[in-house]
């Protein structure tokens, strides 16, 4: 089994800025955690980021926000990528339309994918149908995602085991 830790647009907008949360804020502990655990196995690490342009599409349901260029768009501080870590711009709420994404996980050879961060009711759970459709089996560890919205997210881990097969676990299982 080849897994690869993808972490899903823990941007400044997201977790602090304008569409930021509490609930998204209190993942980044756990989130560190797995990050320095998957590396020290050797597991990649792949950020995601929304990085938009005045045309995405995206900006008429949700407003500006994540503006390419902008500080809006970097990975918090907190979880900043090493040099060795993968950094996807993505205009979509999947990043396995539109990027290289795809290739990269057929190059590493991964067949099972750990999806975590914000929102999980949101682009997590795009990306985890994405992947699914892709072929690739999933894991949600449910203390490194998050979403403003409790109902949504709960609701969204349902969807995504029942209806995707994604395994919901824990930080301490997912490795």
């Amino acid at each position: 089994m080849k897994k690869i830790l993808i972490v899903v647009d823990m941007i400044n907008d997201f977790v602090t800025g304008k569409l930021g949360s509490e609930r998204a804020r209190q993942i980044i502990p756990n989130l560190s955690g797995l990050i320095k655990n998957a590396k020290k196995l050797g597991i990649p690490v792949i950020f995601l980021r929304d990085s938009h342009t005045p045309e995405d599409k995206e900006l008429s349901v949700w407003g500006e926000h994540a503006m390419k260029g902008s500080t809006g768009s970097e990975i918090i501080p907190e979880l900043k990528p090493e040099k060795n870590d993968i950094v996807i711009e993505k205009k979509w709420y999947s990043a396995f339309v539109d990027t290289q994404l795809p290739e990269i996980l057929k190059k590493q050879g991964a067949d099972t994918l750990i999806f975590t961060g914000v929102s999980t009711d949101i682009c997590v759970q795009n990306n985890v149908a994405s992947a699914y459709f892709s072929g690739y089996k999933t894991i949600v560890p449910r203390d490194c995602t998050a979403s403003i919205d409790e109902a949504a997210y709960e609701s969204s881990l349902k969807y995504m085991k029942d209806v995707f097969g994604t395994e919901i676990t824990t930080s301490d299982k997912a490795l």
